[in-house]
């Protein structure tokens, strides 16, 4: 299993102006982000739209990245999905295409048991035999992994990491004390720096697409002790993240990397696209906190 530190954007898809994947553009963002440092690449989580698109594309845009980025960094691959079914096929799809993990959310929508959730990570790990990242995202699913009789997960031998998107640092300090050969990847683009303070090792975000050299001197002012360095580098991160919070964070990146050469069109509904007015804030704060003038 390879190590799975490191700063991750997590990819959004790029679409075509009839709605459809525009997978050319998404072979151009891979490139893009690799060219920027990081190491390694989500595929298919929350900033791609993954609940949003068909199966099918979901394997695709998967095949896509595995095969353009050839194994020049690490591939994470979500494959969460409403269904202990449809996340085992993703699953076995992502290990077969070369990923080198798999990540899921727990299953959302039915209140389902604590027993349920730990069965269907087990059920993922055991079919796929694929290393897994535990996706813990408790505003988006209501279920917090980093709490009670679920935490146990983490003791099992294939459970190599949790992306943490929560800013509660307190439950990722406790964890990794109890779990110390757990990876921790910061969730939340904002809290990075508080995250690395916690232990996390690294992070897997939406806006590191655009920015991941920020968050690469961030990471390394923080390891050479430059405190002070490195929480300008996060206030600076997070001027331009409460912008792109307010006008609407998933078409904000989007529309960022568009600014870069990579047209990442619009999300899908029910998302609005940028207003007009929405896309200069993003424009002049960008400008401002990375020093291009776009």
């Amino acid at each position: 299993m390879k190590d799975l530190r490191g700063i991750y954007p997590a990819l959004p898809t790029p679409m075509c102006g009839d709605g459809t994947v525009n997978y050319a553009a998404l072979k151009n963002l891979v490139d893009f982000v690799v060219a920027q440092g990081v190491d390694g690449v989500y595929i298919g989580g929350s900033t791609a739209e993954s609940f949003l698109l068909t199966e099918d594309e979901r394997k695709k845009i998967a095949e896509t990245v595995l095969a353009h980025a050839a194994g020049r960094v690490k591939a994470i691959v979500h494959t969460g999905a409403g269904g202990t079914d449809a996340a085992l096929r993703l699953s076995k799809h992502a290990k077969a295409n070369g990923a080198d993990a798999i990540s899921s959310v727990p299953p959302i929508y039915f209140k389902y048991t604590t027993d349920e959730v730990i069965a269907y990570y087990l059920e993922l790990i055991e079919s796929s035999d694929m290393p897994l990242v535990v996706y813990n995202i408790p505003a988006f699913t209501g279920i917090n992994m980093t709490q009670g009789p679920i935490a146990e997960l983490f003791k099992h031998p294939r459970v190599v990491a949790l992306k943490h998107t929560n800013t509660n640092m307190y439950e990722l300090e406790r964890v990794l004390a109890h779990n110390p050969s757990l990876i921790a990847l910061n969730g939340y683009d904002e809290a990075f720096l508080s995250g690395l303070s916690m232990g996390a090792s690294g992070m897997i975000g939406s806006t590191v697409n655009f920015m991941a050299r920020k968050y690469i001197a961030l990471r390394d002012a923080f390891l050479a002790g430059k405190n002070t360095e490195a929480f300008r580098l996060q206030r600076e991160a997070n001027e331009i993240i409460e912008t792109m919070v307010e006008v609407g964070v998933f078409n904000a990146v989007k529309y960022a990397l568009t600014l870069r050469g990579v047209d990442c069109g619009s999300c899908r509904g029910p998302f609005k696209p940028l207003t007009d007015e929405g896309k200069a804030r993003v424009r002049a704060v960008l400008e401002k906190n990375l020093g291009e003038v776009l």
